[in-house]
């Protein structure tokens, strides 16, 4: 089955167990510190393990992570500074789909219709689905939106995608979930709503993710892609 991986968990790992072969025991040159961009302490133990990633951070940063998780908004891995300034190494022959805080498609929003039930869709939306976590276990309800859109092979890549998600970890239960949108996910206005967004073969995708208690819980939208669609 393929997977579904978070970007960038994998790669932060990856470019820290680069960096960590620098310590030997200690650092002549140390590597920077992928939240903020300065460089580490050489001695491995003076820096500080970060309570999101299994990767050393300077100890400023240790402690601003401890005083961001303390009031409740933790500095998302987006804004870390190995991923904005494009400093991490991604792994070799990974072809998992990658969840994203950014949405690489919202042009398809600008070419929306009427659909059956009046709501306003990108006129290439085939499905969407709704999702509640009711303590125990997840429970999904799916609409079609353009009947003429389906066919055997999207519908199965549709099915792969949501039996890949909901195998994550962080899909587990709503709190999981929770503390999955606080550093990875698009945060928006309401605090308890966030986005994620993932290009696979066929579609366009977005998640929205709500983590209040006693309400749906997560919407996935797919999007057929234009070179599909000919």
């Amino acid at each position: 089955m393929k997977e579904i991986r978070i970007y960038p968990k994998l790669e932060l790992l990856n470019t820290w167990a680069i960096d960590r072969t620098r310590f030997s025991p200690d650092a002549t040159k140390p590597p920077l510190c992928l939240r903020c961009g300065q460089p580490l302490a050489p001695v491995l133990a003076q820096n500080a393990l970060s309570r999101h990633a299994d990767v050393y951070i300077c100890d400023a940063c240790g402690t601003d992570e401890a005083l961001c998780d303390a009031i409740g908004f933790p500095k998302r891995f987006i804004l870390w500074d190995a991923v904005e300034n494009q400093r991490l190494k991604a792994p070799a022959d990974d072809d998992a789909w990658l969840l994203k805080p950014l949405c690489s498609f919202d042009q398809i929003y600008l070419d929306a219709t009427e659909d059956q039930m009046g709501r306003k869709s990108p006129r290439t939306e085939l499905a969407y689905s709704r999702s509640d976590y009711d303590g125990r276990k997840w429970w999904t309800t799916w609409f079609t939106v353009y009947e003429e859109l389906k066919t055997p092979e999207r519908v199965a890549e549709i099915d792969q995608f949501m039996d890949a998600l909901f195998a994550l970890p962080e899909m587990a239960s709503l709190n999981t979930m929770r503390r999955m949108c606080r550093i990875y996910a698009e945060p928006t206005a309401d605090p308890t709503e966030c986005n994620l967004y993932c290009d696979t073969e066929r579609f366009h995708v977005w998640l929205r993710l709500i983590t209040r208690k006693r309400d749906y819980n997560l919407y996935v939208h797919f999007y057929v892609k234009e070179s599909e669609e000919k």
